[in-house]
C-alpha cells in the first residue's frame, strides 16, 4: 500500500481513517490540541462520516489510535500539551474518552502554562535580563536552602524513630501504650510510668543501635 501524501516532512499513515482524510484529519487535531474528549471529537466529525462509507467511517478507536501513533508526529508542540491534558485527566479522575466536556483540568492548564514559558525561555531569540537571572538565582538558592532544611528534620526524625523502637524493646508490652500517651503529652510522667523504664540505660540502646548496624 502506498504512503498517503507526507505533512511536515512525515508520510501520512494510510490505513489511519483520519490520517488519509485531510479534512477529517485536520479537524480532528484542532479539536485533540484544544481539549476536546474522543467523543467530542467523534460528534464534531458526524456530518464527515455520514458521507462516507461504514469502512471509512471514524469511530473512538479511531480517535484513540490516531491520538496515540500519529498526532505527536504530524503535531509534536500540540502532542506535547495534549499528553499533559490525559495525564493530568487520568489523575483527576476525568474522563477524556467518553466524557461530554473537555477533558481540561486546573493542573493541566498551569503545567501547559509552564512548558510553554519554558519553551519560549530556551528559545535562541529569548533575551533574559541580568535582573531577572538575579532573581532566578536568589528564588533558586533559597529552594535549595528549605531542601537542606527538609533533609535534616527527616533524618532528624529517622533517628528518633530507631532510638523510640530500640527502646521500645526493653519495655514490657502492657506498659508501652502508657509510655505512648506519656509522649504524647496526653498524661503526665509518673513514677508509675517511670517505672517502665526503669533499668534501661543509655549504655543499653547504644549496644543495640551497634547490633542494629552488624
Amino acid at each position: 500500500m502506498e504512503s498517503a501524501p507526507g505533512i511536515n516532512g512525515f508520510h501520512l499513515e494510510p490505513r489511519c481513517r483520519i490520517c488519509r482524510n485531510e479534512q477529517v484529519r485536520t479537524k480532528v487535531n484542532d479539536l485533540l490540541a484544544t481539549g476536546a474528549s474522543y467523543a467530542m471529537v467523534l460528534r464534531a466529525v458526524g456530518d464527515n462520516n455520514a458521507k462516507l462509507e461504514k469502512c471509512d467511517q471514524v469511530t473512538i478507536d479511531s480517535i484513540r489510535n490516531h491520538c496515540g501513533r500519529h498526532f505527536p508526529v504530524q503535531n509534536v508542540a500540540r502532542a506535547t500539551y495534549r499528553e499533559i491534558l490525559e495525564r493530568r485527566a487520568k489523575e483527576n479522575s476525568v474522563d477524556f474518552i467518553e466524557g461530554v466536556a473537555t477533558a481540561i483540568t486546573p493542573l493541566a492548564f498551569l503545567e501547559t502554562v509552564m512548558v510553554k514559558g519554558y519553551q519560549t525561555l530556551v528559545d535562541e531569540d529569548t533575551t533574559v535580563s541580568y535582573r531577572d537571572a538575579m532573581e532566578a538565582a536568589l528564588k533558586l538558592n533559597e529552594i535549595a536552602r528549605k531542601d537542606e532544611g527538609a533533609m535534616d528534620r527527616a533524618r532528624m526524625l529517622a533517628d528518633m524513630g530507631r532510638i523510640i523502637e530500640v527502646v521500645r524493646t526493653f519495655i514490657p508490652a502492657e506498659r508501652w501504650p502508657e509510655v505512648q500517651a506519656a509522649l504524647r503529652g496526653e498524661t503526665p510522667v509518673s513514677a508509675h510510668t517511670a517505672q517502665a523504664v526503669q533499668g534501661v540505660r543509655m549504655v543499653d540502646i547504644d549496644d543495640a543501635s551497634d547490633e542494629d548496624d552488624d
